[in-house]
């Protein structure tokens, strides 16, 4: 009975051994699957980005803290160094409140208010600083470049996940470079914001809705909204789709996982007092009033509400711009009209957000490059195959090659 015994709990580990085998080849099967078609486009984006950062930091002498553009007009000397380089006369830009919030991402501070400018607003986005914190081991002396080292990796993991997008849609994976140098990764990159962090999940999770991996997909586009509060509209757009076609368990697992960024929006009224939204400045407006200022800026018709520098003498590639993005919002809005896959939906929903954004959107190219840059994003998903068709078509090739079997 003994040796029974025995031989049995033998032929069980055995058979536990072969299982956890089997399960690490498929583990590295399904990693070669995705990492191997984008090695290309990620070497092409890999040395974009070393070649920016490198003539970028060749401008501050190789300083890590010179893209980050730390202005002095609060007090917040407790983290600046000698190596520091502060702009005395100047507001600074973006970068530095991510760079205040890698010293504390868990709003720890008794004073967040005496070095940023709208606490709970910022610490809304937490999820780029914290990457920041953990990936500096703490060390306030390793935060300037770990700002750049997690955007780097965010941007690349990003267009490994434009690339699965692509190969889902059937779709050349060189196209995953238009997001890889879009203009939100690149201003991201160069002046530490959290875009290639935020579009990084996002590319993610559209990834995921692709492969039918609809939980990971809605917990990955969850935890994205922590990097920048407008991607909560890509989750909240798939539940939408998933609702009207009355496939409440999709809808769940696109809205359930909205809980975590509403948990920490209530953790941050709890320690400030104030929610993120209500502290949020006024970046709304009437339709199209933040593009028209800008081009009535631009063509010298409007003056400067918000203490914008003079524009340069050649101002056509900006008016371009803003021209190219009223037309795609327009065509966002009535796309949904002629298309009703997820894509046009998505398209729809950020289109309706980039026409009401108001004029301090639109302060200057770098603003409403990336703020629209989720715009860019599905308007250009939008062009290829539906979704729905792409996935109704390998659903009968699967079936054909299971009636072949």
């Amino acid at each position: 009975m003994a040796v029974g015994s025995h031989a049995t709990r033998r032929a069980g580990v055995c058979l536990g051994l072969e299982q956890l085998r089997a399960g690490e080849i498929r583990g590295f099967e399904r990693a070669r699957e995705l990492i191997a078609p984008a090695v290309g486009p990620v070497l092409v984006a890999l040395a974009v980005y070393l070649g920016m950062l490198f003539v970028l930091l060749r401008l501050f002498d190789f300083n890590p803290t010179g893209p980050i553009h730390i202005g002095a007009h609060l007090p917040a000397e407790r983290f600046w160094n000698e190596q520091t380089i502060v702009e005395r006369d100047s507001a600074g830009y973006d970068g530095q409140w991510f760079f205040y919030l890698a010293h504390d991402p868990a709003l720890r501070a008794d004073d967040p208010y005496a070095f940023l400018d709208f606490p709970a607003y910022r610490y809304a986005r937490v999820l780029y600083p914290t990457l920041v914190w953990a990936s500096s081991l703490g060390r306030p002396d390793a935060i300037p470049w770990a700002l750049l080292v997690v955007n780097v990796i965010g941007a690349l993991a990003g267009t490994i996940a434009a690339v699965d997008i692509l190969r889902s849609l059937g779709a050349s994976r060189w196209l995953a470079l238009a997001f890889a140098l879009s203009p939100a990764i690149l201003i991201g990159l160069a002046t530490d914001l959290a875009e290639p962090t935020a579009f990084a999940l996002v590319a993610a999770g559209v990834a995921l809705y692709l492969r039918r991996r609809h939980g990971w997909a809605g917990l990955v586009l969850g935890v994205g909204a922590l990097a920048r509060e407008v991607s909560a509209l890509v989750p909240l757009a798939f539940a939408a789709h998933a609702a009207v076609r009355k496939n409440w368990r999709e809808a769940a697992a696109y809205s359930m996982p909205l809980m975590i960024p509403i948990g920490w929006h209530c953790w941050i009224w709890m320690r400030l007092g104030a929610l993120p939204f209500v502290e949020a400045p006024h970046n709304f407006g009437l339709p199209l009033s933040g593009a028209v200022y800008r081009a009535g800026f631009l063509l010298g018709i409007q003056p400067p509400l918000l203490g914008e520098p003079a524009p340069f003498r050649n101002v056509s590639l900006e008016l371009t711009v803003i021209g190219v993005s009223i037309a795609i919002m327009l065509v966002g809005l009535t796309k949904v009209l002629r298309r009703r896959d997820v894509f046009a939906v998505q398209l729809s929903v950020h289109s309706a957000l980039g026409l009401f954004t108001g004029p301090l959107v639109w302060t200057d190219l770098f603003s409403f490059a990336r703020v629209l840059g989720l715009l860019y994003l599905f308007y250009g998903l939008a062009l290829l195959p539906a979704p729905r068709d792409v996935l109704a078509r390998a659903g009968r090739t699967a079936e054909a090659k299971h009636l072949a079997s």
